[in-house]
Parts: structure tokens; C-alpha cells; sequence
């Protein structure tokens, strides 16, 4: 039997097929276009995807192409009225900014990565129908799907209108070729109109909003520069966004109303054209020129704003990207929220699919994806009604905002972009992977099980003090980040905040550590193919990363340390805080301290946090590990 099917190749779908390809499970993944559509809704990747791209060994090719998003310019009746860095986050990330990506990239660099693990997509093929088969000695999925003996699946002018969450109606005079499909899971990335979701009769509440939207992307002549994201507003109450491609191509979203009381939306559309666009877009950038070009896309979308009831069917099959949540394009929320459920997915299906974890238990989790939904749709929501407001009050806003901008910046670092929109701030609330210490006080906000584990600057051990090389103590000697540390897809990282526990108990630390991973590794191991970086399978990585006061060590521990700072990544090597920021993001002191041990999951949010380094410590990650996962002899 199939271990997983994925229906749906876009971005979402295609990196859940990665994933779990690198976990080395068996998957099928369908699509019903015939290619990769060449038209990108999406056209952004904010940092925490290009962190949780950096975990999985896919950054790379991300970085090679896109462009980094710099600035945005704000025009007012045709007047720069200011322009600001778009994000700044350099101290809490290794990606100070996002990057402008066309969607049909990065659909083809998960493509291009899939083929050398040598899975394929099958294009041409639209699910039809699916449902849980509940029998008395197995359970399973069983989906029938279809492919077009003549042509394919995608009627024309279907997909005019972004933003719809409706079934497809079904074309008549079409012959198929009819499959029916048995696997263990199902993974549904098949869009706001999911077939899965309507099949199953999952709820889909939320609101339709009334507003029109135009969209197009092309070649153009405009006296307003829009060589980066541009905001233009006009007093006429209509306002747009543009935002620059590659090879000169840009893409505008204009305003076009609201729906009138009993307008024929589909009469709308099919009177939409590229002089029709050309016209509002001239009349938004008055007294400016505007004139099109070219055209390679033009369609409208009205906003949807919608979260599925819930996303996991019977432990069996799982809604993630446009199926399971639909928002406004604002903030570009959207693809990167559905990237980040695919994360969140894949090991957990790995590990059940290698018998490390009770589907009934671990599988559940995945819900606490609907918190990242509702808060994608809040912001993108909150984004968009402040771009749409008008008046006196609001352009003094703007103005004010956009003439002091700048200095802020210069000042703090940051300005525009949050990390709220750069998707930093992430968390999940407790639950079965999420499991705060049962007895010690439950820490503040920023320190809770469910954070996204935060980034920092580490030192190799060497450049401390200990060294007795004098030029090594004369070089500045490079820095790395605790996120470097968190390469792979299935594994833990224990990070072991050791402040000054080592200037006198390293040897304890280290026969501590050896010990109880020892025993975790002749637990857990993980059965199928990892292809993640590592040339082993440990599913435990253990980090050590002592507090600035390490180079006064007593004579015994400074022999320890050096032969731990000489440890293989993830096996105990030891690192330096050197002014303890790295510590205090954890919710440590880095002087004076018991320190702490942190467990970060696969998809690197912290899962469970102790004080301390002591034996009493280790047994309380022992029994995190024992609750969370299944020993194979169990």
C-alpha cells in the first residue's frame, strides 16, 4: 500500500513531497494542470521560510534567484512621499530580508530537487474523490482519480477569478481514465476549491468581501518609478501596488470597486480587459502616464478570507496551504503559511510511518496549524484594510509615517515590515509535543514550549582564552549561528545552555550527555532513508553552548572542554556565548547560573525547556522523549 499520496503540485504540495522524499518515504504526488502554471500568485518567501528552507538543505537555489525585497516607496497624486527598508532582522535571523520569487520558480526548484531523489510528478491527473476506509484489521484511504484521454482537466477561463473556494463544475463531453488509489495518508494541497475538503464535507467559515481587485503582470511604460515594491495613492479614493519581476516585468494590483448590489460578477470578467485594466491603473497614477506594453497575465480576485474547521480527517488524511486557509494577498502570508504546514506535517509522518510515535498521539498536532491560519488571516486582514483607508486623517498618517520613517530606521534597524509579517514570531500552544515542565514554574511568553527556536551568534570554542595559540587569540576568529546547528528533517536538537556550570563540572556534563543519548539512540532509530545532509540517522543532535565565564575553567574542565569543542557537529560539541544573548533568548543567565537544557523538534519549535544540567535535568528530557515517542520493542 501507498504510504502517502499528495494531491496538489503546487508550491505546498511539492514541498511536502520533498520532505517526506528526504525522510525516505514512499509517495505519490498528482497534479491536475498539465505543467507548472506559468502564473504566479505568489510572489514572495519571508525569513522563517527561508529558515525552515535552510534546515531542509533547499535554501540555496532560493538565494541564487530571488531578489532580496529592499525597500518600498510610497507615491502620493504622483509625489514620492518617502521610502522604506521593508525588513530588517538581521539580529534575530540570518535572512535580514525577504525575497521576490515568482511562484512558478519555486515550484520549479522543488521540481528540480524531487527529480533527484527521483520522484516525478504526475501531471494530468484531478482527484475526484476520496474518503477513509475504516475495516476491522486495517484502515486506509482510498481516492479515486482521473486523467483526460483527450486534452486536460482545466476548463477554460476556470481559474479567471483568484480567491474563489467553490467545486469546480464538472465538464461535460470529457472521456477519462479512472485510478483508484490506496494509501495509509493523504495530504490535500489542492487549492481554496479543494476537492478534498468539499468531499469531505469539511466546514469552510469565514467571509467573502465585496472588494475587486485587478491584477496583471507585463511590460509597461509609467513616469512613476517602479523598480521596487511601489504604493500609489491618488485622491480619486483608488489606490495600487506594484511590485518589480524579472526581466522588467511587473505585476500591479489595482483596486476596481466593490461589487455593485446585483452585479453579474461573471458578466464583470468577461468584460475585463487589458484596456479596461490600462484605464484604471492610468486614472489611480493620474496626473503620471501609464501604458501597457505587454501582457502576460491579467485576472481579478476578490478576497476570501476562510479557515477549514479543522484539518486533520480521522488521523487519515490532511488539509495544508489554499485548502485548509484563504486570505488576502496582503503581507504575502498565503504560500509561506502553507510552506510552514508542510513542514510541520512531513516528520510527523515520517515518525509515524517508522513506528517512532502513535499516529492517535502525534498525528493530532498537526491542528495546531489553525493558529497559524487564523493569524495569517488577521494580519493579512489588518494589512489590507490599513492600505484601503482614505481621508485627510489617513494621508496625514502615511505622510508623517514616511518622512520619519526613515530616521527610525536609521535608528532602530527596523521599520516596516514586523517580524509579525516576516513570520518570526511564530508559536504553538501546549500540547502533546509541546509539554511544559511539570513542576518548575512555567516561564514568560518569549520562553514558552511553541516558540519558533530563536537564532544567535556562537563562538567555536577556540577563541576563548583556553587556546594557548597566541595568533588565535590575536585573530578575531568567525562567528556562526545556533540556527546553523539545526540542519536536517527528523532530528531533535538538545541544546545544553550550560552558563558557567562547565568552569567546574564539564567532565560531569560530558559523561552526562554521552550517557543519555546512548540510551535514546538504542530506543528511537529511524528504520527508512534520511537523506538530509547527515551521513547517519541519529534523530538526536545535542548542542552545548557554554556562557562567557568558561575561560576562567579550573584545569580539569579545560581538558574536558577542548576535547568536547573537537566533537563532530551535534554530538556535544561545545560552543561560546560570548555576551549571553543566547542564552537569554532561550530564558537562561549565561553567569551565575544552573543553566538549561531546551529540546527543539524537527521543525524547530521548541518542544520542552528545563532549568538546570544536572542529572535530575537529563532524566526530565528522558521522560519528554519517553512521553513524545514509541521504542520500537514497545
Amino acid at each position: 500500500m501507498l504510504p502517502v499520496l499528495i494531491s496538489g503540485a503546487g508550491p505546498v504540495g511539492l514541498y511536502e513531497a520533498l520532505l517526506l522524499a528526504q525522510l525516505g518515504i514512499p509517495i505519490r504526488i498528482i497534479e491536475r494542470e498539465m505543467a507548472i502554471s506559468p502564473h504566479s500568485r505568489a510572489l514572495g518567501l519571508h525569513a522563517r521560510t527561508l529558515e525552515i528552507l535552510q534546515f531542509t538543505g533547499a535554501v540555496d537555489p532560493f538565494l541564487e534567484i530571488g531578489k532580496p525585497i529592499a525597500n518600498v516607496s510610497y507615491f502620493r497624486n504622483t509625489r514620492l512621499v518617502g521610502s522604506l527598508p521593508v525588513i530588517q532582522a538581521s539580529e534575530h535571523s540570518r535572512f535580514s530580508t525577504g525575497l521576490f520569487l515568482e511562484q512558478a520558480k519555486t515550484s520549479e526548484i522543488f521540481v528540480n530537487k524531487l527529480k533527484e531523489l527521483g520522484v516525478h510528478v504526475e501531471y494530468g491527473w484531478e482527484l475526484l474523490d476520496t474518503k477513509v476506509v475504516e475495516g476491522e484489521e486495517e484502515e486506509y484511504v482510498e481516492t479515486t482519480i482521473r486523467r483526460a484521454l483527450v486534452g486536460g482537466n482545466v476548463a477554460k477561463g476556470e481559474d479567471q477569478v483568484l480567491g474563489d473556494t467553490e467545486l469546480r463544475a464538472e465538464q461535460e463531453d470529457k472521456d477519462y481514465e479512472t485510478q483508484v488509489v490506496r494509501s495509509k495518508y493523504l495530504v490535500a494541497c489542492d487549492g481554496g476549491r479543494s476537492t478534498v475538503r468539499h468531499k469531505l464535507n469539511i466546514a469552510f467559515p469565514g467571509r467573502s468581501l465585496a472588494h475587486k481587485t485587478l491584477m496583471w503582470d507585463g511590460l509597461c511604460e509609467c513616469d512613476i518609478p517602479l523598480e521596487q515594491i511601489s504604493a500609489v495613492t491618488n485622491s480619486n479614493g483608488k489606490s495600487l501596488i506594484a511590485f518589480p519581476m524579472n526581466d522588467g516585468v511587473v505585476r500591479i494590483g489595482v483596486e476596481d470597486g466593490n461589487l455593485a448590489p446585483g452585479e453579474d460578477f461573471q458578466q464583470t470578467l468577461r468584460n475585463l480587459s487589458v484596456e479596461r485594466f490600462e484605464s484604471v491603473v492610468a486614472e489611480t497614477t493620474y496626473p503620471a502616464k501609464f501604458k501597457v506594453l505587454s501582457t502576460t497575465w491579467l485576472t481579478c480576485f476578490k478576497i476570501n478570507e476562510r479557515r477549514a474547521e479543522h484539518f486533520v480527517h480521522k488521523n487519515r488524511i490532511f488539509l495544508a496551504g489554499d485548502a485548509a486557509h484563504i486570505h488576502s494577498p496582503a503581507g504575502g502570508q498565503g504560500l509561506n503559511t502553507g510552506l510552514q504546514d508542510a513542514h510541520n506535517l512531513a516528520w510527523k509522518l515520517g515518525y509515524v510511518l517508522n513506528g517512532l510515535a502513535k499516529p492517535e498521539f502525534l498525528l493530532p498536532t498537526y491542528e495546531e496549524r489553525g493558529a497559524m491560519a487564523d493569524r495569517a488571516i488577521r494580519l493579512s486582514s489588518k494589512l489590507m484594510n490599513r492600505n484601503r483607508k482614505r481621508g485627510f486623517v489617513a494621508d496625514i498618517k502615511a505622510y508623517l509615517f514616511f518622512l520619519i520613517g526613515p530616521l527610525v530606521a536609521k535608528w532602530a534597524g527596523s521599520v516596516f515590515f514586523s517580524s509579525e509579517v516576516a513570520m518570526l514570531d511564530v508559536k504553538y500552544e501546549k500540547n502533546n509535543v509541546n509539554r511544559p515542565h511539570e513542576t518548575q514554574p512555567e516561564p514568560e511568553a518569549d520562553y514558552k514550549v511553541g516558540i519558533r527556536a530563536k537564532d544567535g551568534i556562537l563562538l567555536p570554542f577556540y577563541s576563548s582564552s583556553l587556546t594557548t595559540d597566541t595568533k588565535e587569540k590575536r585573530d578575531p576568529q568567525p562567528t556562526l549561528r545556533i540556527h546553523s546547528l539545526f540542519a536536517g528533517v527528523a532530528r531533535f536538537h538538545v541544546i545544553v545552555f550550560a552558563s558557567d556550570q562547565l568552569t567546574t563540572g564539564a567532565k560531569e556534563i560530558s559523561t552526562l550527555l554521552d550517557r543519555h543519548v546512548t540510551q535514546w539512540q538504542s530506543k528511537w532509530t529511524y528504520n527508512s532513508t534520511l537523506q538530509d545532509g547527515y551521513a547517519d540517522k541519529d534523530l538526536f543532535k545535542v548542542h552545548v553552548i557554554a556562557g562567557p565565564q568558561s575561560s576562567s575553567s579550573s584545569a580539569a574542565s579545560s581538558a574536558t572542554l577542548l576535547e568536547m569543542s573537537k566533537r563532530e557537529v551535534g554530538k556535544g560539541k561545545v560552543y561560546i556565548d560570548n555576551d549571553g544573548q543566547s542564552h537569554k533568548r532561550y530564558g537562561f543567565s549565561a553567569n551565575k547560573a544552573q543553566g538549561g537544557i531546551t529540546v527543539v523538534r524537527p521543525d524547530s519549535h521548541v518542544g520542552f525547556r528545563v532549568h538546570g544540567v544536572h542529572e535530575e535535568a537529563w532524566k526530565d528530557v528522558d521522560q519528554y522523549f519517553s512521553t513524545v515517542l514509541l521504542a520500537q520493542s514497545e
